[in-house]
């Protein structure tokens, strides 16, 4: 990248951070920020008229190509490919987008203001950024996917209310170099918020008066912080009290609607057939590294399927995929991935993909070779049969608890049917089987996590099913044979509308033991 600080002749505007300040304002942390920014001229910069220096071909501006509005990320208008019309993201659209803001503002009086923050982008170093993603509530309620951003929701009736959203202002010197912004001139267009305005010095009172009126001076925020912003915020927040609502804004989340089922099983089987082709590859590269000198390596592996996700239009890995060889995957979040994998043993691999902001959740176990042993064809047919018999039991009135316990009983049972667990062992279940069957799954990988596990499951909940047994190859108190044999299989159910069959949102990830040997040995 370029080093900007040493372009010193260039008249750049340079965006520096005051050092950051700690602040507790009643229960909730706060944090302070100083933003600077300048007012430009951006009709020189935006104008698709000629200026003084170029000659206006036959005096006819209709020969000028015009340039389409850019505003930091895809809209129908750049990217009809993509986004229909009135989506803001792929999937849902405006009216969706809405009706949520409108769910969460029903709770509250008249009056109440409500403010989610998203901060300025994460630093890798110095003045490299991380990928941004966006806040998930933010993302949930609004679609926009620029940093350091501000919305205020002000309940003005019993049904009603208002919206407004802070932005970064549209800076020509800085779009050159970072890419376009959505200003807050094009805020109610394009994501149909009531009122946008820049976070510049100007617009920054508005903010503050807004979040000073609120009902009973209770001010209900989102729990991420924003280092940078509450030092210009703080004259205007001295008789006001921050309440969080994170539960509350989770809790919207849920429950998913339609549309929200579609992109997960979009993202599900982006997965899936990634999985499908990853097998593929494995079992190619293993059998041509055994007559070479160069053996395969767990993340070749990795790096093919985050190749095999995003070629087939995901933005991003879900999180940092385990791909466990061996004993490795004992270790249940191993994710070093830079063993050598041995032919014989078997990749444990747990992997998702990000598609439009929906994440997918998977897990499968397969023979580098391509070739179950007998020894782990019988741990794999008992976890298989554990995942199949709790997918079945994913309907509304069960509990993630519920089905965790009935896992627990049949993984005992199998665990002693194959004198695993034995009079010898003086171990239970819990070593070879220590976590619980599966999470809410969603947005986020592990979605929603201030509902505890015991909350009743209602149609359009998506939850994980992945059971598992894992054997150290140092455990001296199982049959040898199993010693060194991790496996589990986990897939994404939606909760479907009673009498109906639970929807595997991962039906594409092979997990038949004849159907994986059948993939890996015809390359």
């Amino acid at each position: 990248m370029n080093n900007i600080c040493k372009l010193k002749d260039l008249n750049i505007l340079i965006n520096w951070k005051s050092s950051t300040s700690y602040i507790k304002f009643n229960k909730i942390n706060y944090y302070k920020n100083v933003m600077f920014s300048t007012t430009l001229n951006l009709n020189r910069f935006y104008s698709t008229a000629n200026n003084n220096n170029n000659k206006n071909y036959n005096n006819n501006n209709n020969n000028i190509l015009k340039k389409p509005l850019s505003i930091g990320q895809a809209t129908h208008e750049t990217h009809p490919y993509l986004l229909d019309k009135n989506e803001i993201t792929k999937g849902i659209k405006m009216q969706e987008f809405k009706e949520r803001r409108d769910k969460l503002m029903k709770s509250f009086p008249i009056g109440s203001v409500v403010v989610l923050f998203t901060p300025p982008e994460p630093m890798m170093s110095y003045d490299i950024p991380w990928s941004f993603r966006q806040n998930t509530n933010f993302n949930y309620l609004t679609g926009f996917n620029e940093p350091e951003a501000v919305l205020v929701l002000v309940k003005t009736t019993e049904i009603d209310h208002q919206s407004h959203l802070f932005v970064r202002e549209r800076i020509a010197e800085k779009e050159k170099w970072d890419g376009p912004r959505c200003g807050g001139e094009n805020v109610n267009k394009y994501f149909g918020i009531d009122f946008g305005y820049n976070l510049s010095n100007k617009d920054i009172p508005k903010l503050g008066k807004l979040l000073q009126n609120t009902f009973e001076g209770k001010l209900l925020i989102n729990t991420t912080p924003w280092d940078q912003l509450s030092n210009k915020l703080q004259p205007y927040l001295q008789n006001v009290k921050l309440y969080t609502i994170e539960t509350l804004l989770q809790q919207l989340r849920l429950v998913k609607s339609e549309n929200e089922i579609k992109m997960m099983l979009k993202s599900g089987e982006i997965a899936g057939k990634s999985f499908y082709e990853t097998m593929k590859y494995t079992a190619k590269k293993s059998s041509l590294s055994s007559s070479t000198s160069s053996p395969l390596n767990e993340y070749q592996v990795s790096a093919y399927f985050e190749w095999c996700i995003k070629d087939r239009g995901a933005q991003r890995m879900s999180y940092p995929p385990v791909v466990a060889g061996g004993n490795n995957g004992h270790t249940l979040h191993y994710i070093q991935n830079n063993q050598l994998l041995n032919d014989g043993d078997l990749l444990l691999m747990d992997a998702g993909c990000e598609y439009w902001g929906y994440t997918s959740d998977i897990t499968r176990t397969f023979p580098i070779n391509g070739k179950f042993t007998e020894a782990q064809r019988e741990l794999y047919e008992a976890v298989l049969d554990v995942n199949k018999k709790c997918i079945e039991l994913c309907k509304p009135g069960e509990t993630i608890n519920s089905i965790h316990l009935k896992s627990i009983e049949l993984i005992d049972g199998h665990l002693k049917r194959l004198g695993i667990i034995n009079d010898n062992n003086p171990n239970d279940y819990r070593l070879y089987y220590p976590h619980s069957i599966g999470h809410y799954l969603g947005m986020d990988t592990h979605d929603t996590l201030d509902f505890h596990y015991d909350v009743t499951l209602e149609p359009g909940m998506i939850i994980t099913i992945e059971p598992g047994i894992y054997v150290s190859k140092y455990d001296p108190n199982v049959p040898e044979k199993y010693r060194g044999i991790s496996i589990r299989v986990e897939d994404d159910v939606v909760i479907p509308i009673h009498n109906n069959s639970p929807l595997v949102l991962t039906h594409l990830a092979p997990k038949e033991i004849s159907e994986i040997e059948s993939i890996m040995s015809n390359n």
